[in-house]
C-alpha cells in the first residue's frame, strides 16, 4: 500500500497495520446462487437493503466490491482495479435479488485517493441514497461486501458496525472514518457503508484486526474477521466530490 501522512486515530494505528480488503484468488466467473447470501435481512433504519446496493467487482484474479453512486456511474477502490487503465473493462455481479451481470468501463482512476470510477449501464443497481449524513463516533453503520476467500461466488454480508473515529485520514487512501466491523472480510474493498438512516457515509477500503497487521486471506490463509476487526472507509462526501471532479460535466452526475 505504500506509506503516507496519517492523521487522527489512524496516525496512532500506523499505516502498516492496514491492508486493502480484497482477495487475490484466481477463480472462474460464477453465477451467484441465492443460498450464497448472508445477513441479507440486515437493514438500516431507512429500509435500505444494503446488499441490493452492492456488486462484486471482478478484475481478473482480484475480487472486490462496488456500488452505483449515480445512475450509470459506479465506484470502487482504485486498488481493486490494479493494473487497469481508463477504457479497460471489468465485470460486475449484482448481489441483490436480481443477481444481474454487467460489463463496466473504467472511466477514471483518482490520483488523490483510493478511488476508481466506472461506467455501467443505467438501472443496473439502485443508486445509493444521495443524502450527505454527518458521521459521528458511536453511530451505527452497515457495510455491504463479499467474502472473497471463496472467490466471486462467496457469501455476501450486510455487516453491522460502529463508528470509532469520524475524522481520520490516511494519505495513501484519502479522508475517511474508522469503524468497528466484526464481520469485515477480504472482498469488502469498494463496498458501501451506510448509517442508521440508510444514507451513504463511506466506502470500505482497508481492514485491520486486533490493532495489529492483517494479511490478505489469499496470502495467509487466515481470516481478518473477529470482534476486534476495524475497517477504514473513505468519507462519502469526499468520494462524491472526487467523482464530480474526475468526471467534470458528465451528464449522469447530479
Amino acid at each position: 500500500m505504500g506509506t503516507g501522512r496519517v492523521t487522527g486515530r489512524a496516525r496512532r494505528a500506523g499505516l502498516g497495520q492496514w491492508v486493502g480488503v480484497l482477495s487475490l484468488m484466481l477463480m472462474p466467473t460464477l453465477a451467484i446462487p441465492a443460498a450464497g447470501l448472508r445477513a441479507d435481512d440486515t437493514r438500516a433504519a431507512g429500509a435500505v437493503r444494503p446488499l441490493d446496493m452492492h456488486a462484486v467487482v471482478l478484475n481478473g484474479s482480484v475480487v472486490g466490491s462496488g456500488f452505483v453512486i449515480t445512475d450509470g456511474v459506479a465506484v470502487t477502490n482504485r486498488h481493486v482495479l490494479k493494473g487497469l487503465r481508463p477504457g479497460a473493462r471489468v465485470q460486475l455481479l449484482a448481489s441483490g435479488v436480481t443477481h444481474g451481470v454487467a460489463v463496466a468501463t473504467v472511466l477514471a482512476l483518482s490520483p488523490r485517493m483510493d478511488l476508481a470510477v466506472l461506467g455501467v449501464r443505467p438501472g443496473f443497481l439502485p443508486v445509493v441514497p444521495d443524502a450527505r449524513a454527518p458521521a459521528l463516533p458511536g453511530g451505527t453503520v452497515v457495510a455491504a461486501g463479499v467474502d472473497a476467500r471463496d472467490g466471486p461466488g462467496g457469501p455476501r454480508y450486510a455487516a453491522p458496525g460502529e463508528i470509532i473515529d469520524a475524522a481520520a485520514e490516511i494519505a495513501a487512501f484519502g479522508p475517511g472514518l474508522i469503524v468497528r466491523l466484526p464481520l469485515g472480510r477480504p472482498g469488502f474493498s469498494g463496498g458501501p457503508l451506510f448509517d442508521a438512516e440508510g444514507r451513504l457515509v463511506g466506502m470500505v477500503t482497508a481492514l485491520r484486526s486486533g490493532g495489529g497487521a492483517v494479511a490478505p486471506a489469499a496470502a495467509s490463509g487466515r481470516t481478518a474477521a473477529g470482534a476486534e476487526t476495524e475497517a477504514y472507509a473513505l468519507d462519502a462526501g469526499a468520494v462524491r466530490a472526487e467523482v464530480a471532479r474526475l468526471l467534470g460535466a458528465f451528464r449522469g452526475w447530479r
